[in-house]
C-alpha cells in the first residue's frame, strides 16, 4: 500500500521543480534529477521505501506542469 503522508510530503518539490523550469529548463530539470537521484539512492542503500518519496515528487512535477500549462505561462 502506498504511503500516502510520504507522497505527500514530497509533492512540494516536484511543484518547485516545474515552477524552477520557468526560469530556466537547465535549473528545473537539475533540481528534479537530483532530488530523485537522492531519493533514489536512499531507497537502495537503505532499503527505507524512498520509491513513495520519488512518486510524491513527480506527481507534484506532473500536477505543477499541467497548472502552469493551462494557465499559458
Amino acid at each position: 500500500m502506498i504511503q500516502w503522508r510520504r507522497l505527500w510530503m514530497h509533492v512540494p518539490w516536484g511543484v518547485a521543480g516545474a515552477f524552477l523550469f520557468l526560469y530556466s529548463a537547465w535549473v528545473g530539470a537539475t533540481a528534479i534529477a537530483l532530488m530523485i537521484g537522492y531519493e533514489g539512492f536512499n531507497d537502495w542503500r537503505k532499503k527505507d521505501s524512498s520509491y513513495h518519496d520519488i512518486l510524491g515528487i513527480v506527481h507534484g512535477f506532473v500536477f505543477a506542469s499541467f497548472i502552469i500549462w493551462g494557465a499559458g505561462l
